[in-house]
């Protein structure tokens, strides 16, 4: 038998001290930015065939202490105990066996009280005439074709662009601007492809990664799209290399929701990993989500949307030239961004930032140029952030007239475009705050 003995005072100072240590260290971890939920990885089958597939939502409002996870296929949970439902577990097993439907992946979405399930349909039929079929179902909340997205970028230029390189800080006005706001704090959420975190224009600037494509940490950093976006909103200030963002000091919170087959085409995308991360940038408590895609409607992301939007979220969407492509940018109480250099510029309901030959980021410490009205959309998330870093009652409404009141026309040997400016726009917010004019 072990002897116990008193602690000397130094002993028990050291004991209390270690105590206060895992104390501390289970607070940061229960941070809902810090801490989420394991990612639903996407099958390779529903990358490459996704017509074979639907999305089917049904109720899950778990009340008390919830059923546990053992009933499903993949046991996904999250760190705010939210679990399938018994109910719902056995309603998804009967609407499987009733539609002869295979189970692929599923997720509750604990922001809509719905349980969410990716389905393989049976051989020998169409996605429309499952689904048409589901929706006679009144236990089916949500049944939709998997819906595919991409990136809203073009095609990088390589000419010589010394004399274009700092064009979109001067139209943005991001110079005096940052003598007011550099967008402190703010948590941005990129729902794109991965980010390179460790570029030397983003190191320690991530707060949070998530991937709900595959396991490729080393894919994650290379992929080039959303390291051009989280460049462009977020690329270090007064470090001596590289470029400027729109807001230095913001958060960043990565969601690779997309993947890109090659490094020069566009990035592609589904409802089901574009869910995820809309559901975990809640989660994670984001001010700002950029969306540089574009798409066709989607029943499960406009839902998500909109509870973003409830939760006092700003959301910057892209604008596509395909009329087919309405997500986001046709979403109430979503910030639509087009590239200011395109004519269509007598649109009042879609505000504008330079798009074209714009230098930025891309892996491995590099820079290039790229144009795109993803580029323009993350610029515009960018000035939100400025914003709300010097008042973050900013709604919908109020953001979106300040950016229009303030948009001005440049004149340039390209032509004509109109532009946000990120200091006018701030000089209306803070008070005593002046731009000086800019230099024709």
């Amino acid at each position: 038998m072990s002897r116990l003995r008193s602690l000397s005072p130094i002993e028990y100072a050291w004991r209390l001290i270690a105590g206060l240590l895992l104390a501390a260290s289970a607070f940061a971890l229960a941070d809902p930015a810090t801490a989420a939920p394991p990612e639903v990885r996407t099958p390779a089958e529903v990358r490459t065939d996704p017509a074979q597939f639907v999305v089917v939502a049904v109720a899950n409002p778990v009340t008390g202490r919830p059923a546990a996870v053992g009933g499903t296929a993949h046991g996904y949970g999250t760190t705010t105990n939210y679990r399938i439902s018994a109910t719902a577990a056995s309603l998804i097993r009967d609407i499987a066996r009733k539609h002869s439907l295979t189970l692929v992946s599923e997720w509750p979405i604990e922001q809509l009280q719905m349980h969410c399930v990716l389905f393989r349909i049976p051989p020998g039929t169409t996605r429309e005439a499952v689904i048409e079929k589901l929706l006679t179902d009144k236990r089916v909340l949500i049944a939709q074709p998997l819906n595919e997205f991409e990136s809203a970028t073009g095609s990088p230029v390589f000419d010589d662009p010394y004399a274009r390189l700092q064009a979109n800080v001067r139209a943005l006005d991001v110079a005096e601007a940052h003598h007011i706001s550099r967008g402190t704090g703010i948590r941005v959420a990129i729902i794109d492809t991965g980010v390179d975190t460790s570029h030397p224009d983003l190191a320690g600037r991530t707060q949070l990664t998530r991937n709900y494509i595959d396991d490729d940490t080393e894919g994650f950093r290379n992929d080039r799209h959303g390291t051009q976006v989280a460049g462009l909103i977020a690329a270090s200030a007064n470090n001596g290399i590289g470029i400027v963002g729109v807001a230095p000091d913001v958060k960043l919170l990565a969601y690779k929701a997309c993947w890109q087959p090659s490094a020069s085409s566009a990035g592609r995308c589904n409802s089901f990993t574009v869910a995820q991360a809309l559901a975990d940038a809640l989660t994670a408590r984001a001010q700002v989500i950029n969306l540089s895609l574009v798409g066709p409607s989607d029943p499960l992301l406009e839902a998500l949307i909109a509870k973003a939007v409830g939760a006092g979220v700003i959301v910057v969407g892209a604008v596509s030239s395909d009329p087919r492509f309405g997500f986001p940018a046709k979403l109430p109480h979503v910030l639509a961004v087009a590239e200011a250099e395109t004519s269509a510029n007598d649109d009042k309901d879609v505000l504008r930032a330079p798009a074209r030959d714009i230098l930025t980021l891309v892996p491995n410490g590099h820079y290039d140029f790229a144009s795109g009205s993803s580029l323009a959309t993350a610029q515009v998330s960018g000035v939100v952030a400025l914003l709300l870093a010097r008042d973050q009652k900013i709604g919908f409404d109020r953001m979106r007239q300040l950016l229009e009141q303030t948009t001005e026309r440049h004149d340039t040997t390209r032509g004509p475009f109109l532009s946000v400016n990120a200091c006018e726009a701030l000089a209306r917010v803070v008070r005593g705050a002046v731009c000086a004019q800019p230099v024709q």
